[in-house]
């Protein structure tokens, strides 16, 4: 057997025992909506020198590194568990190559019209869920038309954006048509900016400062990519620095209201303990 062969053959071998196979749940779980691919390095780090131009282009060593942490997983757990109505029938694949399971849930997702699913969907799911797979390739994304987040980097905001998407999609009267639509020009940025808005909020609303300065330093670059995609290079990369200039300049402008507040909370608490030191009857002595 040539060369050539021995690595198809690996590779091969390689998707059917690591991608397909699931892990014991390592978040708060066990968690019925998510399944984990198994481990294995060589792929793995093949994946992660594919990835490198993502990693570079976004300034962040952790995109598509194919190890979602236990942390990271635990970010989703609680954003799935704080929209339970609307993401009820998402299915979550960590690092996972299935593509039986994806033309299962292709099938079984009922919310897209079967028009779209068959015509738009069936192609799509062929090509990117199995013959261009994330699990070698990366690309964190949501497929709608099989209603499955696909996760391969460590990143919180990456994730509750990918889920921000699933959400989207789960409160349009027609998603087939909505999902339809990003085959036209600039309705991509319209979908990536409310899948943003819904991360930033999200972290906001549950006090998690550290991941959504994340958000802004992670997500706004990322936009920039879906913007310079409408360019000739090298200008489309102008907008990916612009992304990574505003990303930046509103994670600091939000530190320092955050310092602010921090301030004049903890002097609000201090003149309160003064005031209660006044007004507090001082005990006889004995």
């Amino acid at each position: 057997m040539s060369s050539p062969q021995v690595v198809a053959v690996t590779l091969c071998l390689a998707f059917l025992t690591a991608g397909c196979a699931t892990l014991p749940y390592v978040g708060q779980g066990p968690h019925p909506q998510i399944e984990r691919g198994q481990p294995f390095f060589p792929l793995d780090a093949i994946g992660n020198v594919i990835a490198l131009p993502s990693k570079i282009l976004l300034l962040n060593w952790k995109v598509d590194n194919h190890a979602v942490s236990e942390e990271t997983e635990r970010v989703l757990v609680d954003y799935l568990k704080y929209r339970p109505e609307d993401l009820r029938d998402v299915k979550v694949r960590i690092n996972q190559w299935a593509p039986l399971g994806e033309f299962k849930h292709l099938w079984a997702n009922k919310r897209v019209a079967w028009p779209y699913r068959l015509l738009i969907g069936f192609p799509v799911t062929l090509v990117f869920e199995v013959l261009l797979p994330g699990r070698l390739l990366g690309g964190d994304h949501y497929n709608p038309y099989t209603n499955t987040v696909h996760l391969y980097s460590d990143l919180p905001p990456i994730e509750i954006h990918e889920a921000g998407h699933a959400l989207d999609f789960s409160k349009q009267k027609y998603p087939g048509t909505y999902a339809a639509l990003r085959f036209l020009p600039l309705a991509d940025l319209y979908q990536e900016f409310k899948a943003t808005d819904e991360a930033i909020a999200y972290f906001i609303h549950v006090g998690d400062r550290q991941n959504e300065m994340s958000s802004y330093k992670i997500l706004h670059p990322a936009f920039g990519t879906y913007v310079g995609r409408y360019f000739t290079r090298p200008y489309g990369l102008i907008f990916v620095a612009m992304g990574h200039l505003h990303g930046r300049k509103l994670a600091g402008d939000r530190e320092e209201l955050y310092r602010h507040l921090d301030a004049k909370k903890e002097k609000a608490t201090k003149e309160e303990g003064k005031a209660l030191q006044m007004v507090t009857p001082s005990l006889p002595s004995h």
